[in-house]
């Protein structure tokens, strides 16, 4: 048998094209709630080119709520599908006919040293998620609905493994994935393992060199406030090369800090930002606005402790809650953002000490209470 062809499609245009060009095939996409406007129309357009070509959707969304999508792909994985995609890719190939039903659930949870972090053999390098699942369940967030409130790291050996490789193509610049970036190798995800922290950062600063840098405990691999110690700034003070940190603060409300089930206060944020500035470091704290249940209090009690936050030097990463499906909160209601609290936010964005996508979120949180 001839191999298959594979193609990373990053545009329309390309997956068109080999859709143009080939009888027959599979395309395989990974659907985020975000997205679904855009995919929706995309699978009708891949299947008027050519009608032969299979599709398997999964991802956050599809393991939420697949039947958005049902008619428009011939399979979808609720779950983790890496121990799905040899079985699908085979039937793709071989007999359509034997993967039944249209909706695949992978109860299994992956051992992650079992599968690369990226397809290397295809030439493909990227972020190395170094954790999966989270145990905290925060009642906005798809990561514990996703991957379980159980933890799994990838090995030390695993990860520096995929350095090398990564070295051998002159790939030194090495960023993470993982929920939060300190809980490594942390037996229940709620504590700190400083041993395995320090020999993970130090083994891969070996490999890479002098030149090569450490991206950890930025975007993807923020860190929980309450994680943030003297023993773990000095870690990544002495091996990451991100200047900013990024904190996961939320709200400043410890009252809706419980509701949302964060398992962390409003102090502990500004007890991290302080250490983390102390240490050198710049720092963004995520802030989530509209949250549902926010009332005058809670926004009072925010818009201070942002006050404090920006005294201290850090600056503001803002979203707006997102109902996504999947997680507890799927089926709330966004609150209204104040008149008050939107002065607030804007003036601070003039002053350079907010950035992020809060209103295009604000619509978008719009779009999926009504679609999803």
């Amino acid at each position: 048998m001839e191999p298959a062809s594979v193609f990373f499609c990053s545009k329309e245009v390309e997956l068109f094209s080999a859709l143009t060009h080939h009888q027959s095939g599979l395309i395989l996409i990974s659907v985020m709630t975000p997205d679904c406007e855009q995919v929706q129309p995309l699978l009708v357009k891949c299947k008027s080119i050519n009608p032969q070509v299979k599709i398997c959707l999964g991802g956050p969304h599809i393991s939420a709520e697949p039947e958005f999508f049902q008619g428009l792909a011939d399979w979808m994985v609720i779950g983790e599908a890496e121990n799905l995609i040899q079985e699908i890719i085979s039937c793709a190939i071989n007999d359509f006919s034997v993967m039944n039903p249209v909706i695949l659930k992978s109860n299994q949870r992956v051992h992650l040293d079992l599968y690369p972090p990226s397809p290397i053999k295809l030439g493909k390098y990227g972020f190395i998620e170094i954790t999966r699942g989270c145990p905290y369940g925060c009642y906005f967030c798809q990561t514990s609905s996703l991957f379980g409130t159980d933890v799994r790291h990838r090995s030390l050996e695993a990860i520096f493994e995929y350095c090398r490789e990564m070295k051998k193509k002159n790939l030194t610049d090495i960023r993470f994935i993982t929920p939060n970036a300190l809980a490594y190798d942390s037996i229940d995800g709620r504590s700190l393992n400083l041993n395995s922290l320090f020999s993970l950062l130090e083994g891969i600063k070996k490999i890479i060199g002098e030149t090569g840098r450490i991206f950890f405990g930025s975007f993807p691999s923020e860190i929980r406030p309450d994680f943030i110690t003297l023993e773990s700034i000095q870690i990544l003070k002495k091996f990451s090369d991100s200047k900013t940190l990024v904190f996961g603060g939320q709200t400043g409300s410890n009252r809706l800090l419980k509701n949302l089930h964060r398992g962390h206060s409003r102090e502990q944020v500004f007890s991290a930002v302080d250490l983390a500035i102390q240490n050198g470091f710049q720092v963004a704290v995520d802030f989530i606005f509209g949250l549902p249940g926010e009332k005058e209090e809670d926004e009072k009690e925010t818009v201070k402790s942002i006050q404090k936050l920006i005294k201290q030097g850090a600056k503001i990463h803002a979203h707006s809650f997102l109902p996504l499906p999947g997680t507890r909160l799927s089926d709330a209601q966004p609150t209204s953002m104040s008149a008050f609290l939107r002065h607030f936010l804007g003036k601070i964005a003039r002053d350079g000490f907010l950035f992020g996508q809060w209103q295009t979120q604000e619509k978008l949180a719009q779009i999926i209470k009504r679609d999803y």
